[in-house]
């Protein structure tokens, strides 16, 4: 034990830039489906209950995977809470809370691995959602706009070793960040999709400033049987560098692409349904060396609670 621990301190007066402000090796995921992309249903409460999986691994530089002797790789599991709420046919409200577990490792010398771990509740998010064109039971089609506010709520000073963990590994950013959103939904009786772009905006903390993402999805549920939807989806973001004290960090800023089948699983009709996704990446660029995208699963749950019967107003 003593000599891992002098190792490991070794490990950051060697290479101090794993002690202090970095991101090079934080997994990238799509934001869509856990923000939600359509408006919630008139005086109805949507609640959700997400888990994901999120696995890195294979050191990139640009497009291409290079050695990496260290052998590193990130593990994320966050649980997500969601609520969204209609107030009229065409506006909702709703709230996004995650809980997140991180897990970075990378061997040393001799076999020995080294790891950091965090976990706590994250940044909260407010999004307001108005409907364009918002659907009804004879028009099955909706264009939406969103605006959202993440409020920094999750903790920035998570230690190890006596050190306070990089950004990466923390549960919260610090920082307020806005999002604006517009989105597509077309419903026909064999499948629906959504077409959507979410722009996010960040701002400075502490100094450090994580790159601005623009996340865009395309989704097509099909509707073999009653209770089962067969999913199918190209999810990516394009996430410029981070700064730190007005200077680009190098190695951040990426453009990842996904593709995701899955399936969603009626439980209880009109109520509660079952989704369950895979996350496999298509293509990946990244700025300098970063860590890639291994695979993504998530399961999630979706309720509906109508707290007004909705017909007269739709």
């Amino acid at each position: 034990m003593p000599y891992r621990l002098t190792l490991i301190f070794t490990w950051f007066l060697l290479f101090p830039q794993f002690a202090r402000s970095q991101n090079c090796c934080a997994p990238a995921v799509p934001q869509q489906g856990v923000l939600g992309e359509t408006v919630a249903l008139p005086y109805t409460l949507e609640l959700g209950m997400h888990f994901e999986y999120l696995r890195s691994d294979g050191l990139y530089e640009g497009a291409d995977q290079i050695d990496d002797p260290s052998d590193m790789q990130t593990t994320w599991k966050r649980i997500t809470l969601t609520a969204a709420y209609g107030l009229f046919s065409q506006f909702s409200i709703s709230a996004i809370m995650p809980f997140i577990y991180k897990e970075k490792t990378r061997e040393l010398a001799g076999d020995i691995e080294f790891k950091n771990t965090s976990e706590g509740f994250g940044d909260l998010t407010i999004m307001g959602r108005y409907s364009i064109f918002p659907r009804d039971f004879v028009n099955f089609r909706e264009l939406a706009v969103g605006l959202g506010v993440k409020i920094p709520t999750g903790s920035t000073d998570k230690r190890n070793f006596g050190l306070t963990l990089p950004q990466e590994l923390q549960p919260g950013t610090g920082s307020w960040d806005f999002n604006a959103s517009l989105s597509y939904y077309r419903g026909m009786e064999m499948f629906d999709f959504v077409l959507s772009g979410t722009y996010l905006v960040t701002t400075a903390y502490n100094d450090y400033k994580f790159g601005n993402q623009f996340s865009y999805l395309l989704s097509a549920n099909f509707h073999p049987l009653k209770r089962l939807d067969v999913t199918a989806s190209l999810a990516g973001i394009v996430r410029g560098k981070d700064e730190e004290n007005g200077h680009a960090v190098p190695t951040t800023g990426r453009h990842q692409l996904w593709l995701s089948p899955g399936v969603q699983i009626t439980l209880i009709p009109d109520y509660l349904r079952l989704q369950i996704y895979y996350e496999a990446p298509l293509y990946q660029h990244f700025n300098g060396e970063q860590l890639g995208s291994d695979f993504n699963l998530r399961l999630s749950l979706a309720g509906l609670v109508p707290l007004k019967n909705t017909e007269e107003e739709l």
